[in-house]
């Protein structure tokens, strides 16, 4: 139902509760019918205690059977209620007999010329794209995309209202979430011309398709359809719409991805001051700025919001209560609500199984960058993602995220790299959609973040806590003032000094998940003493030089009581923490993600060879015990110190079947056999290559990397990324056209012939390459008019050489870095024009150059700078460029951050 009423609000709020409830039970009754802890006593003590425990595994069982039927019945009666009452029927007949409500666009549609600030830009660029000089002649779509309230509409109706004058015929139709197809037809035959439909009577759609296309196939027609959700609809509305040579133009909006962008302080100000007014109120301007971060470019935001502000008093206090309503999960102010009404439309269309991976955004606190392998193997762990016959979960769950993005809900960004090897991807929540998050999430129980909103009551049960930058509200949780029996998920980041609960506290506990930078988390194990990890006691001795006695000590260092976790799921350290594991991890048995990314730990615990659902293990320089092949379950391995891991550890990743990800790191060289260690990881390498392997990243701080790039046997068909940060080595000779999915490149190479240049030209699927070359072929190197087809990210570094030149094409490149040698340039290739005003599509240039300079006024400088700026100018995207110039090398052995 997308308008429910309060008893069916209600009743879906039991059916909820009852369902966790179920589970709840469930994880627990597996907890003390499976659950065998460590037991170190032998003979007759052993031996009475296996009977105590068979007879409690009996106690346990009646105690189960009593409770799921307590729950049948309890479902039985809900469902008897449900029927009772007619809850779909009334609420069906309810929203049927009411009043419809207001499109919400209908303000985009209709607002006037003048109050538009920030529109020309995008306007005139897309009306050049409709009606410019040395147009195709025939019919061209234009699409406008971004999520609810970015402006598609406004943009659409204003591109529309300046063109529809050219042409014969024009119509502008909104498709609804639902739409009624018979009547969008009917009514671009009324707004085009069609009159036979009027005395024809009722008509199917076939037949109205048909006469649609019969009249516009000889008109030169302008047609808008505004708000498209599916791309079923949008196929359907085509077939009407024929593709003739008359130079026709269709426009179509959708929320898939944002584009455009806003004057927002000038549409805010124009909304705010009164027509004879030009001056804002000094007072204003702190809050001013602080409302206009929060809108952040949404138009439909700023005009929302700051029309309601127009019909105010002028006081700072007043617009502080507007900025809190913007903030605030539980009040909204009800000149708001149109913002709320345009999310809930999107909320509303997602499928389920989407819905629970967006509400879980809430977990984050505004503008935070959520890495994409954090939030994927997160919604693995809370059981959101159903594995299906052909897809991991992870490509399941990356699915997922992905099309969270293609509807506009989170944001794409490039995060930098947690592990030192390349750029991450990630997304961030916008701040409206975060707070319509939160305020549902709260509506549904989802999740409960204490933030400064107050805290939950004490009986109110919570299932995903998050805390964040809250000491006052994590010491009420430490307290045990609320019930946490029912909780199943924990992130905790930056609340200094907190302890968490006792663990028996939190039986069905999945997913621990610390942020911790303050470095005094404290973890309580059954008797009430600190557990898993306490830093105070380390960092106090070696502040003061003290030794505190050794009791104490193991009393505040004891790491088994995370074991108690036996549900646990999902256990990451993100913060820089000493953490101690415990000797016998093995026994999480349900554990599927550690990750000790943000965690001094290195030498793992020979137990955790046990954990056969562990999927992702990832942390520095780890060493990894002998016998981990038999983790058969582990997809992602990660960064293994291959220098101080069992000479042997080639032989246990070749066992590793399922491994899709893998980093190793050769670090320091304080070992003799380094060569039989890299023999030993490229024969893992050949072994799993066939397999599912898709990610490689070596970082090589040694050298003498190249028998890992040369004797790589069988090719690695299913290759998606390899990263070899090294000294310079040969151009790998597996390399070949036939990694039809090799999308990600960054290696570096002593010298680039054409021949090898030709070769990654001939890689179909390429996006992203990464090259940083010694030496070039002598006569230089030119990429080929139309290479690279996919290409979107591209670097080639040769700041010791002349670099390369472009005949043209690459028509999919959006970012370029280029280094070089000025002088070497011009003796190679004649001059400093280099190409770059081919690339069409290029939106960010950065160029190092070296040469002889004196610094910013010297002539030679501006010189070059005159020719690369005259290349810039011919691009039609007004592309950034940045131009450094060096006298050094930018690269050295430790350098890492090239990807960012």
């Amino acid at each position: 139902m997308e308008n429910p009423d309060a008893q069916a609000k209600a009743w879906a709020a039991e059916m909820r509760e009852l369902a966790y409830d179920l589970e709840d039970s469930i994880d627990l009754f597996t907890h003390h019918a499976d659950h065998e802890p460590v037991d170190t006593t032998t003979g007759a003590k052993r031996f009475f205690r296996n009977k105590i425990r068979k007879l409690k595994k009996l106690h346990y069982r009646h105690k189960f059977s009593k409770e799921i039927q307590q729950l049948f019945d309890l479902v039985n009666e809900a469902y008897g209620r449900r029927k009772r009452y007619k809850i779909e029927e009334r609420s069906f007949c309810s929203s049927s007999i009411s009043c419809a409500e207001i499109d919400p666009r209908l303000q985009a549609l209709y607002v006037e010329v003048e109050k538009l600030v920030g529109i020309e830009k995008p306007s005139h660029e897309i009306i050049g794209r409709l009606v410019g000089e040395n147009l195709a002649k025939g019919c061209s779509i234009v699409s406008i995309v971004g999520c609810g309230g970015s402006g598609k509409t406004t943009l659409a109706k204003q591109v529309y209202e300046k063109i529809k004058g050219r042409f014969s015929c024009a119509a502008f139709v909104s498709v609804s979430q639902k739409p009624n197809m018979s009547n969008l037809l009917r009514e671009l035959q009324y707004q085009t011309g069609v009159t036979e439909w009027m005395t024809m009577g009722s008509c199917s759609d076939l037949q109205l398709i048909d006469q649609l296309r019969s009249h516009l196939e000889n008109q030169r027609y302008l047609v808008v359809i505004d708000d498209v959700w599916t791309a079923e609809a949008w196929q359907y509305i085509q077939y009407a719409l024929p593709k003739n040579a008359l130079t026709s133009r269709i426009i179509m909006t959708t929320r898939i991805n944002s584009v455009g962008q806003f004057d927002s302080e000038n549409l805010f100000l124009k909304r705010t001051l009164c027509a004879n007014e030009d001056k804002f109120p000094v007072q204003l301007e702190g809050i001013k700025n602080e409302i206009l971060e929060k809108c952040d470019g949404l138009p439909l935001a700023i005009v929302t919001l700051a029309s309601l502000l127009a019909t105010k008093p002028r006081t700072k206090e007043e617009w502080e209560r507007a900025l809190i309503s913007i903030s605030s999960m539980h009040e909204k102010d009800s000149g708001l609500e149109v913002i709320d009404k345009i999310l809930s439309l999107s909320y509303n269309d997602l499928p389920y199984h989407l819905r629970n991976c967006l509400l879980h955004l809430s977990t984050f606190p505004e503008d935070h960058e959520i890495y994409k392998d954090i939030l994927v193997w997160r919604w693995i762990a809370e059981g959101f993602i159903t594995k299906t016959q052909d897809l991991t979960l992870k490509q399941v769950a990356e699915n997922y995220f992905n099309e969270l993005i293609n509807r506009s809900l989170i944001q794409p960004i490039t995060l930098a790299p947690r592990y030192g090897m390349c750029a991450e991807e990630g997304c961030r929540v916008h701040d409206i959609v975060l707070n319509f998050l939160i305020s549902r999430s709260a509506e549904e129980n989802f999740v409960t973040m204490l933030d400064g909103q107050g805290l939950p009551l004490s009986d109110q049960r919570i299932h995903r806590l998050s805390v964040w930058y809250n000491s006052i509200h994590a010491l009420a949780v430490s307290r045990r003032t609320m019930n946490l029996s029912h909780l199943r998920s924990i992130s905790i980041c930056d609340v200094g000094g907190w302890t968490m609960p006792p663990v028996l506290d939190l039986p069905i506990l999945r997913v621990l998940d610390i942020e911790e930078e303050y470095n005094d988390l404290r973890i309580h194990g059954p008797d009430g003493i600190t557990g898993l990890f306490q830093l105070g006691y380390r960092r106090f001795c070696r502040a003061t030089g003290v030794t505190l006695p050794a009791q104490i000590g193991n009393r505040i260092a004891d790491p088994d009581c995370i074991l108690r976790l036996f549900h646990l799921r999902y256990l990451r350290f993100g913060g820089a923490m000493d953490v101690i594991l415990p000797a016998q991890i093995g026994t999480l048995q349900y554990l599927q993600t550690l990750d000790l990314s943000g965690a001094r730990v290195t030498q793992l615990p020979e137990s955790i060879v046990q954990l056969k659902r562990l999927m992702c293990l990832v942390g520095h320089q780890l060493m990894m015990p002998d016998g981990f092949g038999n983790m058969e379950s582990l997809e992602e391995l990660g960064n293994l110190d291959g220098c101080n891991c069992s000479i042997n550890f080639g032989e246990d990743l070749a066992l590793l079947s399922k491994l899709r990800v893998l980093r190793v790191t050769f670090m320091w060289n304080r070992t003799s056999d380094l060569g039989a260690r890299k023999e030993s990881l490229i024969s893992s390498l050949c072994k799993l290559r066939g397999k599912n392997l898709r990610s490689v990243y070596i970082y090589d701080n040694i050298g003498g990397g190249d028998c890992l790039v040369d004797s790589w046997y069988p090719v690695p068909c299913r290759l998606q990324k390899f990263i070899h940060i090294s000294k310079y080595f040969r151009f790998p000779k597996w390399i070949n056209s036939s990694l039809c999915d090799l999308t990600y490149l960054d290696i570096l190479v002593q010298k680039m012939e054409r021949d090898y240049l030709l070769i990654l030209e001939d890689l179909p699927g390429i996006r992203v390459l990464y090259l940083d070359v010694k030496e070039v072929a002598e006569d230089g190197l030119i990429v080929s008019y139309g290479a690279f087809r996919s290409l979107t990210c591209f670097q080639f570094y040769n700041i010791d050489g002349p670099g390369l030149v472009f005949k043209g094409g690459m028509r999919m490149l959006e970012w370029l870095r280029l280094g070089f040698d000025a002088d070497k340039a011009r003796s190679t290739y004649g001059s400093l024009e280099v190409g770059i005003g081919h690339l069409s599509h290029v939106k960010r240039i950065g160029l190092t150059i070296r040469m002889i300079s004196e610094g910013e006024n010297d002539p030679a400088e501006k010189a070059v700078k005159s020719v690369i700026n005259g290349q810039v100018n011919m691009l039609p995207n007004c592309a950034t460029v940045d131009i450094g110039f060096s006298r050094r090398s930018r690269f050295s052995p430790g350098w890492q951050n090239r990807a960012t």
